[in-house]
């Protein structure tokens, strides 16, 4: 195999990856940090996982803004295609395929999109205001860098990618999970050094019937995702990887015939 158009062959290795929702990522951020804080006795601070993920510092976690929803509001002819997209999943009875469909798109059509820990959070820090306590400031228990988390295991999709299918502006992937085009997700790549990227999902397409591909982690979706590099250093860290996989060119050190004939042009 050839690596980005290089004329020197390449080791091409398999990558194990996990992949979940952008929005799962941090639902379970602030199901943690509720939890911690009842525990320890302190009031709700959120302030640093809304700086963290880049979300509107002066909205509420519940605003549209923040929800992590699909890119965008669908319209009409958007539902047509992810109806179809949904249907190509030949795994699930018809029955149970069309309830699951209808159910998302009826979310996607009403914009009813903060999951249930938004709101929690929300209902205690408008219940903190109401009393007066300053949820702006930390508490020194909680005075330290925020450190992200996957989401639960069940919320987390395993599979596999190729050096050669991983590039600076996407990459292909076959996973566990369905994802819907335009979702944001989290791919973790599982290297020694492992790294996690945010991208937004552009294809994904369910394949198992027709595959012979054999794997522990019974990938049955190829994924195309797009980064979009939403936090601070992914840029940075995918391009390290990929520089730290180029191949290492050994210069040929030329016969004395050799130079002779390449400086009459022979």
């Amino acid at each position: 195999m050839i690596y980005n158009k290089s004329g020197h062959p390449v080791e091409v290795k398999k990558i194990s990856i996990r992949i979940w929702s952008l929005r799962d990522e941090i639902e379970a951020a602030l199901e943690r940090r509720m939890k911690e804080c009842e525990a320890a006795g302190v009031p709700l601070f959120v302030e640093d996982i809304k700086k963290f993920y880049n979300l509107n510092m002066a909205a509420p976690l519940t605003d549209s803004s923040n929800v992590i929803p699909l890119r965008g509001q669908p319209s009409s002819d958007d539902l047509n295609s992810l109806m179809a997209s949904l249907k190509e999943d030949e795994k699930v009875p018809e029955a149970e395929e069309t309830q699951s469909t209808e159910e998302v798109l009826a979310g996607l059509a009403s914009g009813e999109t903060a999951p249930k820990a938004f709101n929690e959070a929300e209902e205690i820090i408008a219940e903190q205001n109401l009393q007066g306590i300053d949820t702006k400031k930390p508490n020194p228990i909680l005075e330290r860098p925020y450190q992200r988390q996957a989401p639960d295991l069940e919320k987390i999709s395993y599979g596999f990618t190729f050096l050669s299918d991983i590039h600076m502006d996407s990459f292909l992937s076959f996973t566990q999970g369905k994802f819907l085009q335009g979702q944001s997700v989290v791919v973790e790549f599982l290297i020694p050094q492992n790294f996690m990227m945010t991208a937004d999902v552009t294809y994904c397409h369910y394949y198992a019937l027709r595959s012979r591909i054999i794997s522990s982690t019974k990938p049955d979706y190829r994924v195309q995702c797009k980064f979009n590099y939403a936090l601070k250093g992914e840029r940075e860290n995918l391009r390290n990887f990929l520089k730290s996989i180029e191949p290492t060119i050994i210069e040929k050190k030329k016969t004395k015939k050799e130079a002779e004939d390449e400086s009459l042009g022979l």
